[in-house]
């Protein structure tokens, strides 16, 4: 978490770790879920929304960090901030696989829990290729994932 907010992501502020006690004293964010607000956003601030979210991934990959569970359901809504959750499943790594999975697991995020908008997608791939010079190849590689069968998505 603290790599992604020096690479300019807004996370959860960490106010205190004890270890022994394993615990985790964090800023609480008064948003709505990501997934839950694009159900009920208006065309134009949805795409809004999904052009942040390109951007995040990209910033996130730019700084070689990888989420692990890139979903909307680990991205909050707080007025018009965009903040990232959930890091358990979280990288530090360059490999282009990890990157291309993260962008897989939003890809199906958008096909499942937003089938009746998942068009959307191309907004935040657009977004995405855009701000991260690497971007076009890690969406390669989204594809080269799709073709081997275990993440196939059926349609």
């Amino acid at each position: 978490m603290l790599e992604a907010r020096k690479a300019g992501i807004s996370v959860p502020i960490i106010y205190s770790v004890d270890v022994s006690e394993n615990r985790i004293v964090m800023e609480e964010i008064k948003g709505v879920r990501v997934k839950d607000a694009l159900q009920s956003l208006s065309d134009g601030e949805a795409e809004q929304v999904c052009r942040k979210i390109g951007e995040i991934a990209a910033k996130l990959h730019e700084n070689d960090i990888v989420h692990g569970d890139l979903t909307t359901s680990n991205m909050l809504l707080e007025g018009d901030r965009i903040v990232l959750i959930d890091f358990s499943l979280g990288s530090k790594t360059s490999e282009l696989e990890d990157k291309g999975v993260d962008m897989h697991l939003l890809e199906e995020a958008f096909h499942s829990a937003h089938h009746k908008r998942s068009a959307l997608y191309e907004t935040v791939k657009n977004s995405y290729t855009r701000t991260y010079p690497g971007g076009a190849e890690v969406l390669r590689k989204v594809k080269e994932i799709e073709k081997r069968g275990r993440y196939t998505r059926k349609e």
